[in-house]
């Protein structure tokens, strides 16, 4: 498939989960083999962080699946939900900083993984400051709308 289709349906859908969840930490596709053409969709978010994989994963299946292209859902081999502190996303946010863009890598390790070819779209550190602030606000606005 075309990558200029790819960088348009998943921009399209990481900025409808942007919406959902403020602060993403990576998110990414990444070839799932050289010779298979399918990808793994991987993202981290900190809403995540504190939910059950199976959960993380049932809403992230639920925004990609009703916000892509048939077509390009067809190249999507596996969903993969990823902690913010996890040492790949570190190793990610620590090399590139990705906001509003794409950033198209290729023959790479990072933290133990090989990467034949993949696209970040989002690669932004989530500190723990960050978090804490996010919850808070998240509260705050929750209380207002119980009240």
């Amino acid at each position: 498939m075309d990558y200029e289709i790819l960088v348009k349906e998943f921009r399209k859908v990481i900025k409808i989960i942007r919406q959902k969840h403020d602060l993403i930490a990576l998110a990414m596709i990444k070839a799932f083999d050289i010779d298979i053409k399918l990808w793994n969709f991987i993202i981290s978010i900190s809403d995540y962080d504190d939910l059950y994989l199976t959960d993380a994963l049932k809403d992230f299946i639920t925004i990609v699946d009703s916000n892509i292209d048939k077509k390009v859902k067809k190249e999507i081999m596996r969903f993969t939900v990823l902690k913010t502190d996890d040492p790949f996303v570190k190793e990610i946010n620590r090399i590139f900083k990705v906001k509003n863009s794409v950033r198209y890598i290729k023959s790479l390790y990072f933290a133990g993984i090989y990467i034949e070819e993949g696209i970040i779209f989002e690669s932004s550190p989530v500190s723990v400051k960050m978090k804490k602030e996010y919850l808070k606000n998240h509260r705050n606005k929750a209380m207002k709308t119980v009240i």
